[in-house]
């Protein structure tokens, strides 16, 4: 079974919704910025297709049942300040990889916590349209903010996996942090 239609997530301070070509300029925006990638696993971008094919990518998982990646908006504004969601997932050994990340200028407020605290929730449902048991998050070892935001929401540090990305010409080690169903806890925000 799949979900037919993109589900809507409200927070106290967020609405998650699905991206539109109106969010290519604040995605080109986060994903061209220094400071963003320093962490992330991607090459920066230097264009705005770019960002054009990443939301295709991003349609494409959620239209295979692979995945699904929501646009992240303050809800006072709604402006989209970041995306979140789940780069892939897997019916049968019930598992699920997490991702994220925000425009600089809303770092250190909470919003990334609240919204990964609320896919959480999502996907550990009883009504998701399968049982997901595991939810992993790779980290790069020099990104102490995400490893926070993820621990705070109950992911234990499961190891580093030594040279598992690739990009900028070179190897990554990544560090692994899981949450398993039991120990997920749904936070109120």
């Amino acid at each position: 079974m799949t979900i037919l239609k993109f589900p809507i997530i409200e927070t106290q301070r967020l609405l998650l919704n699905k991206l539109t070509v109106e969010d290519r300029d604040t995605i080109f925006a986060i994903f061209s910025d220094p400071k963003t990638v320093e962490h992330y696993d991607v090459e920066r971008f230097k264009s705005v297709e770019e960002a054009d094919q990443l939301m295709a990518y991003f349609d494409a998982r959620f239209a295979s049942n692979t995945g699904i990646r929501w646009a992240i908006r303050d809800k006072s504004s709604g402006k989209c300040i970041g995306t979140c969601g789940y780069t892939n997932w897997n019916e049968f050994d019930h598992s699920a990889v997490v991702g994220y990340e925000l425009s600089k200028e809303y770092w250190g407020k909470g919003f990334a916590t609240e919204a990964v605290a609320s896919i959480l929730d999502f996907i550990f449902a009883d009504n998701f349209h399968f049982y997901v048991h595991r939810v992993e998050a790779l980290i790069l070892p020099t990104n102490k903010p995400s490893q926070q935001l993820v621990k705070r929401l109950g992911f234990h540090f499961e190891g580093k996996l030594r040279g598992k990305c690739y990009w900028n010409n070179d190897f990554h080690d990544m560090d692994m942090f899981g949450i398993l169903r039991h120990e997920h806890r749904k936070e109120n925000f």
